[in-house]
């Protein structure tokens, strides 16, 4: 057997430096199109495996797997990334994260997944063309996506029109007349867009029971806490605002009850607010809100992508987390 090729190998047949090699590895976007796909074919051409890795393998056995998110910054990614490193918890696994920005991001990612030796990935709140997926299925890479759904692989995924039908029912029996919902409807990154259809199974809910979304008391407006705190001192300033409002993430809803708190608006008593995720903030502020279990996505996505590793020929699953609404102060 002949020697194992080292990242000086790859580097002198590339013509580029070994911290390129590296960088292209370990952070793609930060290497030019051109030498980034001359290293590639180097490592093809070679077979390289990273040392670090083949030894981890030699000695560990240790298994690769990849996480990707659009961003690992929002709260529900973070809970979710907690429940995926719950599950691998002194486990023979090798966690990593990868965040990808746009399709073409996400297409060098599975060019890379080959080179790169992973065993399985996990996605979160990701949407895949079935071209995408299948190349990744041809690799023999194991994956389990999180808040999308396609029947070539394993998926957890939740309702969200009934989210939306949901928070209007609780609104209306509460007695609420007048209703609102805060929501993100411009897209601004690369994920799965939820929000259409919590709004339109709320609006849709409402007008089944005698009411109207009127479109001023729809408002476009950040995921964001700040984002939503600024836009809603304004509107709570002008007087005209809903007695209910449906928050389609928590981190809008924070930004309205501190908006509420500085324009003496009482909560729940003036208006009611409900949110959406039940994150781990919500407990603390007494926010109602309604549970999509974060963490319990997470340590299911990883107990179904590691049962397929292990037997493959096992069926995929589709699992649909059940929505709870948490009852507490604000609504």
């Amino acid at each position: 057997m002949g020697k194992a090729p080292t990242i000086y190998d790859v580097s002198r047949k590339a013509g580029v430096s070994t911290a390129t090699v590296s960088r292209v590895l370990n952070n793609p976007g930060k290497v030019n199109q051109a030498t980034r796909e001359c290293v590639e074919n180097a490592i093809r051409e070679l077979d390289y495996r990273p040392l670090l890795e083949a030894r981890i393998r030699t000695a560990k056995d240790v298994r690769r797997i990849c996480v990707c998110a659009p961003h690992f910054t929002a709260n529900s990614f973070v809970q979710r990334l907690r429940g995926i490193a719950v599950a691998f918890a002194g486990r023979n696994y090798e966690l990593q994260v990868y965040s990808v920005a746009s399709k073409n991001h996400m297409d060098h990612f599975i060019e890379m997944l080959e080179l790169n030796r992973m065993d399985g990935i996990i996605t979160l709140s990701l949407p895949f063309t079935e071209e995408q997926i299948l190349k990744i299925n041809a690799y023999h890479i194991e994956m389990a996506m999180i808040e999308y759904a396609s029947p070539l692989a394993n998926c957890v995924v939740i309702n969200d029109r009934e989210g939306g039908q949901m928070a209007a029912d609780y609104l209306i029996r509460k007695g609420r007349k007048r209703f609102g919902i805060a929501c993100e409807l411009t897209k601004t990154d690369y994920s799965v867009f939820p929000n259409l259809h919590r709004l339109e199974s709320y609006r849709e809910e409402l007008t089944r029971n005698g009411f109207e979304l009127e479109t001023r008391y729809i408002y476009d407006v950040m995921c964001d806490t700040n984002a939503t705190y600024q836009k809603f001192l304004e509107i709570f300033r002008s007087g005209d605002y809903p007695d209910a409002i449906f928050a389609t993430a928590d981190l809008h809803a924070l930004g309205i009850l501190r908006a509420a708190k500085e324009n003496n608006i009482r909560i729940p008593e003036d208006v009611a607010v409900i949110g959406f995720d039940d994150i781990d903030f919500a407990d603390y502020v007494g926010l109602t809100t309604i549970r999509q279990n974060l963490d319990q996505s997470g340590r299911i996505a990883a107990d179904l992508l590691t049962n397929r590793m292990k037997d493959p020929s096992r069926p995929l699953q589709h699992v649909q987390l059940p929505l709870t609404i948490i009852e507490r102060e604000t609504a």
